[in-house]
């Protein structure tokens, strides 16, 4: 991170990336897709996140695409959230597509300085934009949820694994959230796989007999 000074002596903060991952005025990209992938690998080697801010549609099309540091805009602190860290500082950092006749996306606006300090090289891997659960995360924690092993615990597995917490690619809470919405996934669905099961059951052993009951509302009673 070059800390450099503004016109208005204010602090401006830019990332030290390599110089192929740096978007350039007049640089085009395939597709939008594109757009977001290369701005989200600038983002994540340069220490903060993004968002998109704004869209313009034609026709039904995209022509033009901007896409801001998270921190852009300003935050309304209210008395409940007073002592956290403000998430919106009114950074300028940005860059901004537009969509040309054929079909590739112009880069038209790139503002490469920040007014807050960037995430240092030890604390990237939290960033959002660098955090996903992967499938083999998915698959390890089902397989140590089935013998009990506690959330957290499958966490430093899932670390050791890696070669390090750092290196996981998720945190502790992406894991616990994971959970959380496989179990309301499943939720007012398990009558529904206990009497598959039992069907299931029935077909391998003829002699398997059972019965379910359930109240108005098809909720199982017993």
């Amino acid at each position: 991170m070059e800390l450099q000074e503004s016109s208005d002596d204010t602090a401006v903060y830019c990332p030290q990336v390599k110089a192929d991952l740096i978007p350039k005025k007049n640089q085009e990209l395939q597709t939008l897709v594109d757009v977001k992938l290369f701005y989200t690998a600038y983002a994540q080697e340069g220490g903060f996140n993004i968002r998109s801010w704004t869209s313009r549609k034609k026709d039904g099309e995209v022509v033009r695409m901007e896409y801001v540091c998270s921190k852009e805009g300003t935050s309304q602190i209210t008395g409940k959230k007073r002592g956290r860290n403000k998430t919106r500082e009114g950074c300028k950092a940005r860059i901004a597509v537009v969509k040309a006749t054929d079909g590739k996306y112009t880069v038209t606006i790139f503002v490469e300085g920040h007014s807050h300090p960037l995430t240092t090289p030890r604390r990237k891997h939290l960033l959002k934009c660098h955090r996903e659960v992967t499938m083999v995360h998915k698959s390890l924690t089902e397989q140590l949820s089935a013998v009990n092993v506690a959330t957290c615990k499958q966490y430093y597995f899932l670390g050791v694994h890696s070669g390090g917490l750092e290196n996981i690619g998720c945190t502790q809470q992406d894991i616990y959230n994971y959970k959380r919405d496989c179990r309301n996934e499943v939720k007012g669905h398990d009558g529904d796989m206990l009497h598959e099961y039992f069907l299931l059951e029935k077909e391998k052993n003829p002699s398997f007999i059972f019965k379910i009951e359930a109240d108005n509302e098809k909720r199982i009673t017993h």
